[in-house]
């Protein structure tokens, strides 16, 4: 057993330093000491040859022409100009001199999509076979071959590899040791562990970001932040798969590097440019820039269908390797067209989108540089991934904080709306109880007008007929006729009151203390109380409406009668003063009122207090030599 591993381990000793060259390009291994290395890389230590299409039969093999590595055409393990579309064939010869059988794993490098080996022994006379495909029961395994060799065997192996249509395929044939196989996979995997979590959170961050622009869309149901979304999980699939597939063996991801991962990219470009024309509202506010990014919008649908095209029915690396730079450096152009116009334009929003196209564009360009200039990655800083995370964080940050800004200016603008509806509100509500009051004060003047001009002239003229009766009846002594007389001269003048408080052209405080003036010298006129009146020189114009000023009149009115009837008074003063509030204050130099025995005024100073409550007033009574009354009404 241990002479079998050291045979095992002897096979993948370093070729480099065992090898010598054969005539023709074949080369050879000579065991002079054993090693135990886990892999080994082949390199220099094969012949390579090239065909269009696979081979028919094994014995076809005997027609490539087989040559050492052209560092012109093989760079560094990547397989450059249009190489990709081609079969590559590798031979190299191996030799067993021990006398156990000897196993191996052979990995030719990643993105190979198929591999099939070949094997011919060193007898003449043996044909070439096709080895049956022996493979790994492990991870990957489409990538892996058994390879075994007889004690002392020397034969020459052909594999034929079919490599994916990108430029990211790596031609490394390794041999390796059986026990390091989990341990090249992982390190195969693993090997920028900090780029892998950097992707990983960024591409977390744009789930996110999808998550957060759907449920906006749903909620206000704005277009762009249904297509923001769209473009947010675009690139979060791209970042995910491109880290998760990295050199992975299998179909889908064969498929995914081919056309799909380019794909998905161009889409999520084309849900971006629709989501700025809807974002900045470009159809309406930028109208030259919209028809650039509706042009490129349909372009790119173009470009995407005459992709999908030629990857479909063509399959011609070169002209897919063409057209996707030349989408790329479209895409580049625009965002280079995009910066320059914004900054022209210098809005405040639109600056938010330049930065972060900006930031995109000078990225998106060293990552694009990278894989145009075949840069193998040696590092996360070699790395056309990592520039793209950087460029795209960038974005989506100066994104945010456009949105919070739009959100800002949604918000100020919807608060003027708001307001100006409110305003609209409220001056059709004031329209509508003008014509209300206008209603209310045309119905006033009628009435007024009809009671002037129908009870008044009928009441005036009761009046005079009972005062031509008394004339002509001056003998007799009839009583109805004088109260008939007394009765319409005092209907008449509550009439006129009337008419006072309801015409609309009186109501103003300075037509109530007119009118209160007025009225308390004609009422004092006839008695033997003497009146004097203290007024204000200048009262400004200030509105008092009927109800008011009927109620005031109406509490005076009752205050001078109570001091006719009770207060035996020689003298009555009435001030009336304006301080923010209307004050009229009645002071009578009569016996004054007896607050315990208020009952005998009864139904009177409960009236006139209810009246000044209704019109929200204040009513005082108090004795001091006399009595004073005082009414309060704010102004």
């Amino acid at each position: 057993m241990q002479l079998e591993k050291k045979l095992i381990y002897a096979l993948i000793i370093l070729f480099q330093l065992n090898a010598t060259a054969q005539p023709g390009g074949d080369f050879a291994i000579e065991f002079d000491k054993i090693k135990i290395p886990n892999s080994v890389r082949l390199d220099d230590s094969y012949s390579i040859a090239f065909s269009r299409s696979p081979i028919s039969s094994a014995e076809t093999i005997n027609n490539l022409i087989f040559r050492s590595p052209d560092p012109k055409i093989i760079k560094k393990g990547k397989l450059t100009d249009n190489l990709n579309d081609s079969y590559v064939f590798l031979r190299f010869r191996l030799t067993n001199p021990t006398d156990s059988l000897s196993t191996f794993c052979f990995y030719p490098g990643y993105y190979m999509k198929s591999v099939r080996i070949f094997k011919k022994s060193e007898d003449f006379a043996a044909p070439i076979t096709l080895l049956p495909d022996s493979v790994p029961n492990t991870e990957d395994r489409m990538a892996y071959r058994w390879i075994s060799l007889a004690p002392h065997e020397r034969s020459t192996f052909y594999v034929e590899l079919n490599p994916a249509k990108i430029r990211n395929n790596i031609l490394q044939p390794t041999l390796i040791n059986p026990a390091y196989l989990t341990t090249h996979l992982t390190v195969l995997h693993e090997s920028y562990r900090e780029l892998n979590i950097l992707t990983y959170i960024l591409v977390g961050i744009m789930v996110m970001m999808v998550l957060f622009s759907f449920s906006n869309y749903l909620f206000t149901i704005k277009s762009e932040f249904l297509y923001y979304s769209i473009y947010a999980l675009c690139t979060a699939v791209l970042l995910f798969a491109k880290t998760y597939l990295y050199k992975s063996a299998n179909s889908f991801n064969y498929f995914f590097e081919e056309y799909l991962d380019f794909v998905v990219m161009l889409t999520g470009v084309v849900f971006y440019v629709a989501f700025v024309r809807n974002f900045l509202s470009t159809k309406l506010k930028y109208p030259r820039l919209d028809i650039i990014l509706k042009f490129t919008e349909r372009l790119l649908l173009l470009f995407l269908v005459l992709y999908s095209a030629l990857y479909f029915l063509s399959g011609n690396i070169v002209l897919l390797d063409v057209l996707e730079n030349t989408i790329k450096y479209f895409i580049l152009g625009v965002g280079i067209l995009f910066v320059v116009f914004g900054f022209r334009l210098n809005d405040r929003l639109m600056n938010y989108l330049v930065w972060g196209n900006l930031a995109l564009v000078i990225f998106g360009m060293i990552s694009l540089s990278l894989i145009v200039f075949n840069v193998i990655m040696k590092s996360i800083f070699t790395a056309s991934i990592f520039y793209y995370d950087i460029g795209i964080v960038l974005e989506l940050i100066l994104f945010l904080f456009g949105l919070t800004y739009k959100n800002r200016l949604e918000l100020i603008e919807k608060i003027k709306i708001e307001e100006a509806f409110k305003l609209e509100e409220e001056k059709r509500e004031f329209e509508k109880q003008l014509a209300i009051i206008q209603a209310q004060q045309d119905e006033r003047n009628r009435i007024s007008a009809d009671m002037h001009d129908e009870l008044g002239g009928g009441m005036t003229a009761i009046r005079l007929m009972s005062e031509l009766a008394k004339q002509r009846l001056q003998q007799l002594n009839i009583p109805e006729i004088e109260k008939i007389s007394t009765s319409a001269n005092d209907l008449l003048g509550k009439m006129n009151a009337i008419i006072w408080s309801m015409s609309p052209s009186n109501d103003s405080v300075a037509n109530l203390v007119a009118y209160i003036r007025s009225y308390a010298l004609e009422f004092f006129e006839n008695t033997s109380i003497i009146c004097h009146l203290d007024l204000p020189e200048d009262i400004p114009h200030l509105e008092m409406n009927g109800v008011k000023r009927r109620n005031i009149f109406l509490v005076v009115k009752e205050s001078l009668n109570n001091i006719v009837k009770h207060s035996r008074a020689s003298e009555v003063n009435i001030q009336v003063s304006l301080d923010g509030q209307l004050l009229i204050r009645i002071h009578d130099n009569g016996i004054g009122i007896d607050m315990d025995r208020l009952n005998q005024f009864g139904n009177g100073l409960r009236n006139m207090k209810k009246r000044m409550n209704s019109i929200v007033g204040r009513f005082y009574i108090e004795k001091n030599n006399g009595t004073i009354t005082t009414m309060e009404v704010e102004l």
